[in-house]
């Protein structure tokens, strides 16, 4: 292993109102109050493979190659984890497309903290930032590429709440770094790299600035400032729940997974065994 390689890591800090999980939160504004009741759960092998693939792809921008091998391992977490043909290929496809914008970019962060605090006057939280895989500007477009190394779900970059968020941080740092760039962007393009999902590997999402601008200001916002205050706030169950650290323990997610399910002449206690089945699946 090169000595210059960084050690992969799973440490990076994490937000609560962070992009990553936007689509829960902005969903459920209930949803933050209800991961402080549960215990943190543990990242599984999965994540873990997706941290080494991030890892290796920001050491490849640094080192300007890919020296690694299939074969080699790494550890992340207590977990070793393989460098792979199919791995390499993914490094490979986001550093040629990072590599492209980057030729005409005059500006440009790699793995950058990036926060959506700018939108007040004085933020209400510490926690309103995520860490953008890529964002680079030219005179008149700021490109934002995310990296997802899942294969089970293909990400929908169109609305991707994620995304926006995202983009909404990166023009924040931008204008803190460059002013004068970040008053000639007209339009932004959000990218999802998602090589093992099937499909198209690169999905791309343009929308005017000014529309960013709107959203962050129109549903963004009021919904940070609705759940970091006092009021009253109803559970919301959908698709989303699926990924919430809170939805084994919401009573609202187990009705919306048993309101169609039918449990024709159950006694009591097969009922009860039942909603418990449809727990464990969550």
């Amino acid at each position: 292993m090169n000595d210059t390689t960084p050690t992969p890591t799973a440490g990076r800090p994490h937000a609560e109102l962070g992009p990553s999980s936007s689509d829960i939160w902005l969903t459920c504004l209930q949803a933050p109050r209800e991961w402080k009741k549960v215990p943190p759960r543990r990242a599984g092998f999965a994540a873990h493979e997706g941290t080494l693939a991030h890892t290796l792809c920001e050491a490849a921008l640094t080192l300007r190659g890919i020296p690694w091998k299939p074969g080699m391992t790494f550890e992340v977490e207590g977990d070793v984890v393989t460098v792979t043909d199919e791995m390499l290929n993914a490094v490979q496809l986001y550093v040629g497309i990072t590599n492209t914008i980057s030729d005409f970019a005059l500006w440009r962060a790699i793995e950058k903290q990036v926060s959506f605090a700018w939108l007040w006057d004085k933020p209400p939280a510490d926690d309103l930032f995520g860490t953008a895989d890529f964002t680079a500007a030219d005179t008149k477009v700021l490109y934002l590429l995310d990296l997802k190394y899942g294969k089970g779900k293909v990400v929908n970059v169109i609305g991707n709440t994620q995304l926006l968020c995202y983009g909404v941080g990166a023009y924040g740092l931008l204008r803190e770094q460059r002013p004068e760039l970040a008053r000639t962007i007209e339009e932004v393009s959000l990218a999802v790299i998602q090589p093992r999902a099937g499909g198209q590997a690169v999905r791309q999402w343009n929308i005017p600035i000014s529309e960013l601008i709107y959203w962050a200001y129109a549903v963004l916002k009021p919904s940070v400032d609705k759940i970091l205050s006092a009021e009253l706030l109803p559970l919301v169950p959908g698709n989303h729940c699926f990924f919430c650290a809170a939805s084994r323990e919401c009573p609202a997610y187990l009705k919306h997974r048993l309101r169609d399910a039918t449990f024709p002449d159950l006694t009591t206690q097969e009922m009860l065994a039942a909603s418990m089945n449809a727990l464990d699946m969550i």
